[in-house]
């Protein structure tokens, strides 16, 4: 009877255990995609507005970093940028127009062809 119960105990530490491994996997990897998509936003910032149009589709694999220089040691990882022309009075609404006055961009950050993370902010032409 003693060594059912101790191996009851056991089984469901190693279970516990198996989990919390997961859990910090999970969230090294989300670390990961959220420092990825932050290198995308940092080179945003060192362009200027007229030039983020042109990285509208962009794909980086191995994914860089906000000097666009490559980290070779990351191929598995892959930086997605998306750019779109939106209303600056109403910000969710895209605008077919791509001479735009606002534009919101997003980073997709995925890992072995499957999504991390998202990261979305906006720009604007000019003084608000």
């Amino acid at each position: 009877m003693a060594t059912v119960i101790i191996g009851v105990g056991v089984l469901a530490l190693v279970e516990l255990l198996a989990a919390g491994t997961v859990s910090n996997v999970r969230g090294t990897e989300m670390t990961t995609g959220i420092n990825l998509a932050k290198n995308i936003r940092e080179l945003t910032l060192q362009k200027t507005f007229a030039e983020l149009p042109a990285m509208h589709n962009a794909s980086y694999n191995p994914p860089i970093d906000s000097r666009e220089v490559a980290l070779a040691n990351m191929s598995d990882w892959t930086q997605v940028v998306k750019v779109e022309s939106v209303d600056p009075d109403l910000l969710t609404t895209p605008l077919p127009d791509f001479t735009p006055h606002a534009v919101r961009v997003t980073a997709t950050i995925n890992r072995n062809g499957r999504k991390v993370c998202d990261l979305m902010w906006f720009a604007f032409a000019g003084a608000p």
